[in-house]
């Protein structure tokens, strides 16, 4: 896994990012005051922030509680895909816009935050999709680079992302697809974690369904990338036209490269990832016909909105983030969820089905393999319903 956590830095480092800013094109401009100074502040991950996914949404969450309750934000992107860039934005935010509380996404965060969070004990900071920072190998040498001593002022949270996963693979099963693929970005945790989520669900909703062995079929691979590519478009359109029924794409922009393949066809479904892509691709569906079945999401708005909401009440409702170590959402704590139910896209899978698969996830959640059963990110073996056919890169 190290390695291709080391591939992942490498290959971001060479992305060039927007500079850093405040408002954005294509969304909403954030509120603010004219000194320039902020309650809180969002420091972004990769992309542009009205993305229709991970920043988007997220930065949501800080929008509707800092309007509920009259305080000001904004949002700022580093200059690069560097520590140093992120370095930059955290302390302009703390000491140019005076920021209360920062809210930092992405793993590519570790090493800014593990420098800078020490430093600012009075300001409080919400790192979303996180490492550890306490126990986080910056190096990959084996041991721990991360934060020596306990932070109050910290409060850490990720995703249980094979809970998504699988409740994705049940449900598609369920609906009477029987030819799936997983086409996720790099092999980090977790996009692991959704694939192997996305494998299990299918596994039990055929033998739930009483299928053959083997019935079930699904291509399994990793892109390299977070971006969109023409070989992606190629390698998608190859998989639909023999045969494959729905794609899980799961890795940033690359579903615009699914979305490409599944349009130049009929009857190409996709399986959206982290936000309702139904809903934010609405016009890349092709006529009457939604490409997006549903999405495996992380439920970013409302966990968000959450953690700023503790942040400014502070005691105990702060204490029971900052206390607990990395915090961990899955479909019990509804971190891990569908995109809303939706009939038209659906064939057979039911308002009852969806309702139910919520609590089947929960029953089988500790027995879900996670990217620590594997090797290197490669699919499980053993399953008896599904037949993984694994494309290297």
């Amino acid at each position: 896994m190290k390695k291709f956590l080391t591939l992942a830095l490498a290959v971001l480092m060479a992305l060039c990012l927007f500079g850093c800013q405040k408002g954005g094109q294509g969304g909403e401009e954030p509120s603010g005051n004219e000194g320039e100074h902020y309650d809180v502040v969002f420091l972004a991950d990769l992309g542009s922030i009205y993305d229709g996914g991970f920043n988007e949404h997220s930065f949501y969450g800080i929008r509707d509680y800092c309007e509920e309750n009259g305080l000001s934000y904004t949002y700022l992107q580093p200059a690069g895909s560097d520590d140093a860039s992120r370095t930059t934005i955290f302390e302009q935010a703390v000491n140019q816009m005076s920021a209360k509380v920062l809210v930092a996404v992405g793993f590519l965060w570790d090493a800014a935050l593990v420098e800078e969070v020490p430093k600012y004990p009075d300001v409080k900071v919400i790192f979303v999709d996180a490492d550890d920072l306490y126990t986080v190998d910056l190096d990959y040498d084996g041991t721990s680079d991360g934060i020596p001593e306990h932070q109050d002022q910290l409060a850490m949270i990720t995703f249980a992302e094979q809970d998504c996963g699988y409740m994705a693979g049940y449900a598609v099963v369920k609906d009477g697809y029987r030819n799936l693929a997983f086409m996720g970005g790099m092999a980090v945790p977790a996009v692991v974690r959704f694939g192997y989520g996305f494998v299990a669900g299918a596994e039990d909703a055929a033998k739930e369904l009483g299928l053959p062995e083997g019935s079930i079929d699904m291509k399994y691979f990793y892109t390299g990338t977070f971006d969109a590519s023409p070989d992606i478009v190629t390698r998608a359109s190859e998989w639909y036209t023999n045969g494959t029924e729905i794609i899980f794409s799961c890795g940033g922009t690359i579903v615009n490269s699914v979305i490409q393949a599944a349009k130049d066809g009929e009857n190409r479904k996709i399986v959206g990832v982290d936000t309702d892509e139904f809903f934010t691709r609405a016009a890349d569906g092709a006529e009457n016909e939604p490409l997006f079945v549903t999405s495996a999401m992380k439920d970013l708005e409302i966990t968000i909105y959450r953690a700023v909401k503790a942040a400014y009440a502070g005691g105990a409702e702060w204490s029971a983030y900052s206390d607990a170590g990395l915090i961990r959402l899955g479909a019990k704590e509804d971190g891990a969820i569908l995109a809303p139910y939706r009939a038209e896209n659906w064939n057979t899978f039911t308002e009852e089905d969806y309702n139910a698969v919520k609590q089947q996830v929960i029953a089988v959640h500790d027995s879900l393999p996670t990217e620590v059963d594997g090797v290197n990110g490669a699919p499980i073996d053993g399953y008896k319903y599904v037949n993984i056919t694994y494309f290297e890169q």
